[in-house]
């Protein structure tokens, strides 16, 4: 929780003022090692040196983007940027505990505090070590951070020198622009949102991406230990562009059972980004919903499946609360896109490729191939 994270911080910022000259090399101070001892036993000095150096651009600021920037930040990244998008911190989303804490610590006057300005409050606070920023403009106070106004003010001028992307919240267009200058800059990407009880994100790490995977190796002479073999190893992503186009039979390629074993959470994503493509918005009212739950015997037939492979549940429970964010599923969704953009950075461990999805019915979450290609 934040009380936890916070008595981290304040440990990590008697050793920042204790040993901030000590990090001007670049190499990890004892400080730095006693507050990531822990992950620096998962993923190594190296590793833990990138982060460090590692500098990420941040947009949308809701619940999802608040449990993703906690855990990052925790991690020891080397800078987070906040993209202002003009909301009051005293209207922030509920689930962005971030801004809450920020606003309900903060001096001056409550009034003119915005979200970014809140939420970065708090990270510092966090992890002195690394550094927290808040740029752009606002576009217009109480708009919030899933308007277009607010992504629009991304070019490349700002993801320049960027390792890794997150937006939360932005449409399908801004998803796919975004993405396109991202990669164009060699920049790591992630677009995730939450939905009323679902939320999901997709990512885009290059078109060569290289990782450290670790495995264990029973030797077969009696009595010899396991033994820990690491192996690089390259995947290659699609732009964003690319994986939103994706349609319900591409999630079969390459997957061991085929449709029968896909995420129907995946599929009724392509379809509302089908039906935001078309209609130039997200399904957000009792009539998309129809719209779409209708629509669906017609896409079955189109790829090729069985009548009810999906459910009209599904859809339902992806476009139902467009305009909520349960914690619960921040929580979760946060929690597995923190680990990935960190993987993007440290380059230990398989990747999600390319989407993840989660539902509060059941429980579970599935990673979803949208148009990758085979390993």
């Amino acid at each position: 929780g934040l009380q936890t994270a916070r008595a981290t911080c304040a440990l990590a910022f008697d050793f920042a003022m204790a040993g901030a000259s000590d990090a001007a090399d670049g190499e990890l101070t004892d400080e730095q090692r006693a507050v990531y001892d822990r992950q620096l036993r998962v993923w190594g000095v190296d590793a833990q040196r990138r982060l460090g150096h590692a500098k990420f651009f941040v947009a949308g600021l809701s619940g999802l983007c608040a449990e993703a920037c906690k855990n990052v930040v925790l991690a020891g990244i080397g800078s987070v940027t906040l993209l202002e998008d003009g909301m009051l911190a005293q209207d922030a989303h509920p689930g962005n505990f971030l801004a809450h804490a920020g606003l309900a610590d903060h001096q001056g006057d409550v009034g003119a505090l915005t979200v970014a300005q809140a939420m970065g409050a708090t990270l510092r606070e966090m992890n002195p070590f690394g550094e927290v920023h808040v740029v752009g403009t606002r576009p217009v106070i109480g708009q919030g951070p899933s308007t277009d106004s607010s992504f629009a003010q991304i070019t490349e001028h700002e993801l320049t020198n960027m390792d890794v992307v997150l937006l939360c919240g932005a449409s399908v267009l801004e998803r796919e622009r975004i993405g396109d200058i991202s990669r164009a800059v060699g920049a790591s990407i992630f677009a995730g949102t939450v939905r009323g009880y679902a939320g999901d994100f997709v990512a885009d790490l290059g078109v060569s991406f290289e990782h450290v995977v670790e495995t264990t190796v029973t030797s077969v002479t009696a009595g010899a230990l396991p033994e820990k073999v690491k192996t690089t190893k390259v995947c290659g992503f699609v732009p964003l562009r690319a994986a939103l186009a994706s349609q319900w039979k591409d999630l079969a390629v390459g997957r061991e059972g085929g449709m029968r074993r896909v995420s129907r959470l995946a599929a009724a994503s392509l379809s509302a980004v089908d039906f935001e493509k078309k209609i130039g918005r997200f399904p957000s009212n009792e009539t998309d919903k129809k719209i779409l739950i209708a629509s669906i015997a017609v896409t079955e037939r189109e790829n090729g499946l069985n009548e009810g492979w999906m459910n009209p549940e599904t859809v339902a429970e992806y476009v139902g609360h467009p305009n909520e964010e349960a914690p619960a599923v921040a929580a979760v969704v946060g929690g597995v896109l923190a680990q990935e953009m960190l993987r993007a950075v440290t380059k230990v461990g398989e990747p999600c490729r390319n989407g993840f999805f989660f539902a509060m019915d059941g429980g579970q979450g599935s990673v979803e191939n949208l148009g990758c290609p085979e390993v």
